[in-house]
């Protein structure tokens, strides 16, 4: 009796959506072709499209500070869906990115951090004289953990 009380309750946690959600990818990216805001963070989540909401809200920090301008949520595709926020470092140097996942409760559902080094800000990028990309606007990566 005990056992058949556990698998109920284990296939209803399977069927959650906040059992669904986790962060599986964090990336940095700057300097996109065509792009308005071509310094941005992405965070990949896994989704269920039969719940609602279809994951759990991503939140970012920059050095423990909030990135808030968001450039939006993609569809649930594939069991995964990316969201993601403007990254405009105001200092050169170390940035310890973080994407965090809260249940209601505010307990931690889901986490993923990257270190990255900026060499140059975003207000130094653009255009170089050949017309391509500026070498100014690069952007070495370090390690990247849970």
């Amino acid at each position: 009796m005990a056992l058949s009380a556990f698998a109920a309750v284990a296939v209803s946690l399977a069927v959650s959506p906040l059992a669904a959600a986790e962060i599986t990818d964090l990336s940095v990216h700057l300097d996109y072709p065509g792009d308005l805001d071509p310094w941005y963070v992405e965070a990949w989540v896994t989704c269920d499209p039969a719940a609602n909401p279809i994951t759990v809200p991503v939140s970012f920090t920059d050095n423990g500070k909030p990135l808030t301008q968001s450039r939006g949520t993609g569809s649930c595709s594939y069991g995964k869906t990316n969201t993601q926020v403007v990254f405009k470092p105001t200092s050169v140097g170390a940035h310890h990115i973080v994407a965090t996942q809260y249940k209601p409760d505010g307990s931690v559902l889901s986490t993923m951090s990257k270190d990255v080094n900026v060499t140059e800000l975003p207000s130094n990028c653009g255009p170089s004289a050949s017309g391509g990309s500026s070498s100014l606007c690069r952007l070495f990566t370090g390690s990247a953990g849970n």
